[in-house]
């Protein structure tokens, strides 16, 4: 489990190690290790490494990752805002095995540089002081200024640990926390100075105990979620997914779910569509898609299907309409989601009822505030949890920090993606790999995390090997990446 938990239960955490036996030392390499690993995994190219540094472990955590980064190729340099007599012991000691003096050179704007925040710890309160305010602004400048990519260790300086406030801090585009996620980097209010959120573990550590009812979305919280298929595997015990989707002008809409049902692992994937986009989608489809036209709603016939993705690009739902897809959505046995058009016609047509705990509903913030305005009002952690009350449906509510939860659950957080996914098109991909998710068998809840986690994870691996930025990634890019990212999520989920 990935609880989020408060600065006090962290330093709890450490103390139990310390009983055990566990050295601050140890600890510190632990870290530094998996801290170096991460940044190769988000940065496969060694360049120019440039730490700035506090007093305290957190940067002893920097200079051991820069020490194994240095090994890897990239050039160190350290900007220190105190003298080294001021310094924890343990870092100076790391500093010492790094060998390698304090220096500040001028950087290069074209210059592969990654500039590394390890000037507070969890334990800082209060406005900023100097020097570290001063080392706070300039991160921030050569961000804006040069586009350097920043990772502070643990949380970005200046930011509160609970609460994920800030009135001045580091502005980050990763965020390597260690041994636990703080609560505070998955508020609302902490998304623009946190960036991506990778958990750095630390061996023996476990808040299982402690942090109840918020989690980030990791792999091995689900366990064996995506088994390997079995020899004797066929199509059909893949899951047969019906997709309903698409109308004119939106056909695409419907061409994007449906290649999410394939490459989200659907042995068979049927397209609905009106006929007056037929020939259109017909003509764009995957070939492996079985696409059925259908001309009223009344005609569409899913009693085979294993799963169902409705509303992607439908368009404007009439009352009769409405009344006569809610009647076999809410008749047929088996998972559903629920995005987009489908979602706007339970607003319009009041039509909460049809939702169902089988259900998966995948609302972005203003669809969120047309179903369900009581809810969205009280803000996006609180929002989730008040419409879980009152409906059986599992929520995804779309944005920086994606959130999933339902009745009874805890409320998760995606950690995953990037800005390069505010782009036309996510929703319906993501739609219809929950789709196929579900027609796999995994639990509504499940579907949602991992559907979620794997989106976010394929963009990110598009930025690395299709060499796409955050203004061209497109929601087709992911479909070439997902396969990766299901190897990641059942690689880490043991």
């Amino acid at each position: 489990m990935m609880n989020a938990i408060t600065g006090d239960e962290m330093r709890a955490c450490e103390e139990s190690l310390f009983a055990q036996g566990v050295t601050a030392e140890e600890l510190i390499e632990q870290a530094g290790r998996g801290i170096a690993q991460a940044v190769r995994k988000f940065f496969p190219q060694a360049g120019i490494l440039r730490l700035y540094l506090g007093k305290g472990h957190n940067a002893g955590d920097a200079l051991c990752a820069a020490r194994h980064l240095k090994a890897r190729g990239w050039r160190v340099e350290l900007r220190c805002c105190y003298e080294e007599i001021e310094w924890a012991t343990l870092t100076r000691k790391q500093a010492r095995l790094l060998e390698l003096q304090p220096q500040m050179e001028a950087l290069d704007a074209g210059e592969h540089v990654l500039l590394i925040d390890s000037l507070l710890g969890i334990g800082s309160q209060g406005a900023l002081r100097e020097p570290i305010a001063e080392a706070v602004r300039e991160i921030c400048r050569l961000r804006s200024e040069r586009g350097y990519r920043v990772v502070a260790m643990d949380l970005p300086t200046g930011l509160d640990a609970d609460e994920g406030t800030a009135t001045e801090a580091v502005v980050a585009d990763y965020t390597f926390t260690v041994g636990a996620l703080k609560r505070g980097l998955l508020a609302a209010s902490a998304v623009n100075f946190v960036g991506r959120v990778e958990l750095i573990p630390l061996e023996g550590l476990s808040t299982e105990h402690l942090g109840k009812g918020f989690q980030g979305i990791v792999p091995r919280t689900f366990g064996a979620s995506l088994p390997l298929r079995s020899h004797d595997f066929h199509k059909g015990d893949a899951g047969r997914v019906a997709v309903i989707a698409g109308s004119l002008g939106m056909e695409g809409a419907a061409i994007m779910a449906a290649a999410g049902a394939l490459r989200g692992g659907a042995g068979l994937v049927t397209l609905w569509v009106r006929g007056d986009c037929a020939a259109s989608i017909k003509a764009r489809v995957m070939p492996e898609v079985m696409v059925r036209v259908y001309a009223d709603f009344s005609e569409i016939d899913v009693s085979q299907a294993d799963a169902i993705v409705f509303g992607p690009g439908l368009g404007k739902c009439s009352a009769e309409d409405f009344l006569a897809w809610s009647e076999w959505l809410s008749a047929a046995n088996c998972p559903a989601v629920i995005d987009a058009d489908g979602l706007n016609a339970i607003s319009e047509h009041q039509g909460h009822h049809v939702l169902q705990a089988r259900h998966v509903i995948t609302p972005h913030p203003g669809e969120f505030v047309r179903l369900a305005p009581h809810s969205s009002r009280r803000g996006r952690e609180e929002g989730c949890r008040h419409f879980a009350e009152h409906s059986p449906a599992v929520i995804l509510l779309k944005g920086a920090r994606t959130l999933v939860t339902q009745r009874g659950e805890d409320l998760y957080a995606n950690l995953t993606g990037h800005a390069g996914m505010a782009s036309a098109g996510m929703g319906d991909v993501l739609a219809g790999v929950i789709g196929a998710l579900l027609g796999q068998g995994l639990t509504p809840l499940q579907a949602a995390c991992c559907g979620a986690w794997s989106c976010g994870r394929a963009a990110e691996s598009a930025m690395l090997h299709q060499r796409r930025s955050q203004e061209s990634l497109v929601a087709t890019d992911l479909l070439q990446e997902l396969g990766g990212a299901f190897e990641e999520w059942r690689a880490s989920s043991v």
